[in-house]
Parts: C-alpha cells; sequence; structure tokens
C-alpha cells in the first residue's frame, strides 16, 4: 500500500508538471524551480494542498520574485552608468582635441607635436652626426648605397638625430606628409636590398 501511494503521489506532481508546462516555461518560474528547497515546497504544495503549504510556496516565490526584479534593476543601472560614462569620456575627449601626441587621422601617424616648428634646429651639429658611421651590420651598410641623398638624410634625421617629421621637412622646405612617404620608400628599398 505505501509504494501504491508513493505512485500515485509521483503520478500527481507528473501530472500537475504536465498541465502546467507552458507557465513552467517562464525563465522566473526555471530559477525558481532550480533551487531544490523551493522545488521541494511546491512538490510539497501539490502532494498535500494545505493552505499553510501554498502560503510557504507564496512566500518563498515572492522572495525569489523580488531578487530577480533587485539583479535586473542592479543589471540596467550599470549598464546604464557605463553608457553614461562612456558618453561623457567621448565628449571630453572631442572636447580636448588638441593634445600633442594624438595622432591626426586614423590613415596618418603624424602628430600635432610633428607639425610644431621648432626654429632652433642645430644643423651644425646634426651634419656631424651620419648614419653610415653608427651602422655596423655590414649588408646594410652596403644595402644604404641603393637610397638617393635625400632618403639617406632624412633616415639620418629621424633615427640619428630624433628629428620629427615636421622637423625634417622644415629644413627641406617640404611637407611632413611627403617626408613621410621618402621614410617609407627608404625603408621599403632597404628591406628589399637586405632580403
Amino acid at each position: 500500500m505505501g509504494k501504491k501511494k508513493q505512485n500515485s503521489s509521483s503520478d500527481k506532481v507528473t501530472q500537475f508538471f504536465a498541465d502546467h508546462q507552458k507557465a513552467l516555461e517562464n525563465p522566473i518560474i526555471k530559477g525558481f524551480l532550480v533551487n531544490k528547497n523551493n522545488y521541494k515546497l511546491v512538490v510539497k504544495a501539490i502532494m498535500e494542498p494545505t493552505k499553510e503549504n501554498r502560503e510557504k510556496v507564496d512566500e518563498a516565490f515572492t522572495k525569489h520574485y523580488h531578487q530577480v526584479k533587485r539583479i535586473k534593476y542592479i543589471n540596467n543601472l550599470i549598464r546604464f552608468v557605463s553608457i553614461d560614462y562612456d558618453k561623457k569620456v567621448r565628449k571630453l575627449n572631442q572636447r580636448f582635441l588638441l593634445i600633442l601626441d594624438q595622432p591626426l587621422s586614423d590613415n596618418d601617424r603624424s602628430t600635432m607635436k610633428d607639425l610644431i616648428i621648432d626654429n632652433n634646429i642645430n644643423l651644425d651639429a646634426i651634419e656631424k652626426l651620419s648614419l653610415k658611421n653608427q651602422i655596423q651590420n655590414e649588408r646594410l651598410y652596403k644595402s644604404l648605397d641603393v637610397l638617393t641623398q635625400k632618403q639617406v638624410f632624412i633616415l639620418e634625421m629621424i633615427y640619428v638625430n630624433h628629428l620629427s617629421l615636421r622637423e625634417i621637412a622644415a629644413i627641406l622646405g617640404s611637407t611632413p606628409q611627403n617626408v613621410s612617404n621618402l621614410h617609407k620608400k627608404a625603408l621599403k628599398k632597404l628591406q628589399k636590398e637586405i632580403s
């Protein structure tokens, strides 16, 4: 008789879940039933449908529901605060664009600092330093001969004298973009020659 009662009880629970399958697909209810204690309360209320058991399920579900609402509120709060913070940072960055190290465009790596002309360039000190005097690799030394005089000069100014593109452009009476192009061509020629 005990087995028969157990079977009818489990049949009752199975029947309840089958009858309410659509409602049980709700994420809040699913989350509620994942908790073992809540599941036991529901099973007990199905098997013994007393007012006390129903109230226990209602109380547990109310706690669960309020907790889910709090978590959702906090998630939304975090999301919107982060969006507001991102907007403020972007607005500040757009407001203060004249940062000297910031690139002028996405394609060009020259900066505002490169555009500032230094009128105190000491050409005498620059001429004393030579790129060929700095190179110890024999292959690289020989490959410098394939470059034009202007390209060698630009490489010397950048790598030996540490001048900016704007400063080199001022010395050559050219533009920083032209100096940048000559620099890139010189590096490609050297790479081709070495490999």
